[in-house]
């Protein structure tokens, strides 16, 4: 079945409604730009939509879904912005919540990719960046790795884009 992927990109923005974020896309002073991603564009704030009081505490802070018109499929990009210092087991763990969330507001039928972005403010104990760099996320029988990015740097998510396609 052929599925417009600008349809189902409606889709999801009918479902997240009133939960999309806007522009500054900041939590806690980690700020991600969105120089050079695709305006055709929907961000969901999970906090917005899912407060912790009534969801799973390990959950990402946004999630982006855009067209790659390259590649003729809908990209959904869980993103964990994190100021302070990074706890890599707690990043995976809310990046696949990210993961799952994806999955449960797209159709099956839609051709997704996957990209898992933590963008971070200092710098990383390197067993922590270790652990990030071979950690995978499990999203719809296969497994996908993590790209980090510096917070506050203009095109940092657009970098961070780039780096999955040249895995």
């Amino acid at each position: 079945m052929n599925v417009n992927l600008h349809e189902a990109l409606e889709e999801i923005r009918q479902w997240i409604r009133d939960n999309e974020a806007t522009s500054p896309y900041t939590k806690e002073g980690c700020r991600v730009s969105m120089a050079n991603i695709p305006s055709e564009r929907v961000v969901l704030d999970v906090d917005l939509a899912f407060p912790t009081g009534r969801a799973r505490t390990n959950q990402c802070d946004f999630v982006l879904f855009y067209i790659d018109t390259a590649q003729n499929n809908l990209v959904g990009v869980p993103m964990e912005l994190k100021r302070g210092d990074v706890d890599a087991s707690e990043a995976v763990a809310q990046l696949q919540e990210g993961a799952r969330i994806v999955d449960n507001c797209t159709p099956d039928n839609v051709q997704m990719n996957l990209v898992l972005v933590l963008v971070h403010g200092g710098s990383m104990h390197r067993s922590q960046r270790n652990r990030l760099r071979t950690s995978r996320i499990r999203f719809r029988g296969a497994e996908f790795p993590i790209n980090t990015a510096r917070c506050g740097h203009q095109g940092n998510l657009a970098q961070a884009l780039a780096k999955s396609i040249k895995r």
